[in-house]
């Protein structure tokens, strides 16, 4: 059943309109129904014995040879009426409720009748018991009811009347049918268009959220709809401006910190350099210079975050084409496998940036680098491979922590700052993407990069 169920607000609002508002109809169908029944049944009755009374004192006073054609001029599909030396109605009664109102009506033409004079009984007449059901369903089970009164006039005749009391439509009638369908068309067209409306704010939340992951410049919704949805807009507008405002102030915090730095640092080394040449000497300036490698880093990082770089269509292939021919023209090797264009939607320099340390990393810290590319859905996969050493479980979260090496020495010759991975997760996930690291079964690591192809501003 939960298969069948849609999976959106707009699909689950129609299906609850449709089977709420159909069963609505039905039951109501059947209420109306119900009273028609009623009131043609009661009216129906009251007219039928009325007919009957008149139609018996007609014949009681027409003479004899007037009777056979009154007879024929009586008659109609809904009666018949005949007339015989003997009653065509047996003198056993379904229910003295029926028997007291036909009576009455005779009573007021002849005076007192006794059960000699008067035989009343009422039975079906099934026009549709030989037919396919599916025929009887569609036409209502169109079975009548029939008034047989046989009452003896003055002379000793019996006239008998077969009168027939049509149902009313059922539940099932064609007119009844065609009405649900036709309301059930008008949910499909009208409910869904409601649903549609009512369910497109959710749906420019969505679009705003992921907006949001991938560009902290978006602009603002728009507050516009329902008092609810513009009270949602507004506070999320409002939290969107915080967190701009948020990392805007850590990313000047920190390139002011890294700013700042440099000078000291500076100086300190310049003073080291006047000391005399000894390994105390070199060891401070050999300190002194990876702080300042931490700084610049520090410095790049903070304005890659800030940078304000427009999105535009690229071709992710020719942009990995680039970056492993810049790796081998350093000595490094790396290989790119790859067929077609990949075209996304993405900041160029901060993802190609993003995409050279992992492979330059791979090239240079595994061995080599192997880059395959293809498109998964709405994705673009990247994948870059290499024969080295892989990473231990515990530490493939951690090495995307800022400054965090899987070397515990600080050796600029074995091994980066640490920043690498921090800056081209920031980029990936601005974008909208994630990476990933694997270790391979035949040995090495695998890097996975997952970049949506996005849709132009």
């Amino acid at each position: 059943m939960r298969r069948l169920v849609p999976d959106s607000i707009a699909g689950r609002t129609l299906l609850v309109l449709l089977v709420g508002l159909t069963l609505s109809h039905m039951a109501s169908t059947a209420i109306l129904s119900s009273d028609r029944h009623d009131a043609i049944a009661t009216t129906g009755d009251s007219l039928t014995v009325d007919r009957v009374g008149v139609f018996a004192r007609l014949l009681d006073q027409a003479p004899v040879a007037e009777r056979d054609r009154l007879v024929r001029s009586l008659g109609s599909p809904l009666l018949t009426v005949s007339l015989g030396d003997s009653p065509a109605v047996s003198a056993i009664h379904r229910d003295d409720v029926e028997v007291v109102p036909v009576r009455q009506s005779l009573e007021a033409q002849f005076g007192p009748l006794d059960h000699d004079r008067l035989h009343v009984t009422r039975q079906r007449h099934d026009h549709g018991g030989e037919s396919p059901f599916w025929w009887r369903l569609l036409n209502g089970f169109p079975d009548d009811d029939a008034l047989l009164v046989a009452v003896r006039l003055t002379d000793g005749i019996w006239a008998t009347f077969d009168l027939t009391i049509p149902r009313p439509p059922t539940l099932w009638s064609p007119h009844s049918i065609l009405s649900a369908l036709v309301m059930i068309a008008a949910i499909l067209v009208l409910g869904r268009w409601a649903a549609g409306w009512v369910s497109a704010p959710l749906a420019s939340f969505a679009l705003a959220a992921d907006r949001l992951g991938r560009d902290m410049q978006a602009p603002p919704l728009s507050e516009v709809g329902p008092r609810e949805v513009r009270q949602a807009v507004a506070a999320f507008n409002e939290m969107q401006g915080r967190i701009r405002r948020f990392v805007d102030d850590r990313t000047r915090l920190l390139a002011a910190i890294s700013h700042d730095l440099r000078s000291p640092i500076t100086r300190l080394r310049l003073r080291a350099e006047m000391l005399p040449a000894t390994e105390t000497s070199e060891r401070m300036l050999a300190d002194l210079a990876e702080m300042e490698a931490m700084v610049t880093s520090t410095l790049e990082f903070a304005r890659g975050e800030a940078g304000d770089e427009e999105t535009q269509a690229i071709d992710l292939a020719a942009t990995l084409g680039a970056v492993c021919d810049n790796t081998s023209d350093m000595g490094l090797p790396a290989e790119f496998d790859w067929s077609g264009r990949l075209v996304c939607i993405c900041r160029p320099l901060a993802i190609k940036r993003a995409l050279a340390n992992l492979v330059e990393n791979a090239a240079r810290y595994g061995g080599r680098a192997v880059v395959h590319a293809r498109h998964a859905g709405r994705d673009i996969v990247v994948t870059i491979d290499d024969d080295g050493p892989g990473i231990p479980e515990t530490e493939k979260e951690k090495v995307f922590a800022p400054f965090y090496r899987l070397e515990c020495s600080r050796n600029r010759k074995t091994g980066g700052i640490g920043l690498g991975l921090t800056v081209v997760r920031t980029i990936i996930r601005a974008h909208g993407g994630d990476i990933g690291l694997e270790n391979r079964k035949d040995g090495g690591l695998r890097v996975t990069v997952t970049i949506p192809q996005g849709e132009e501003s």
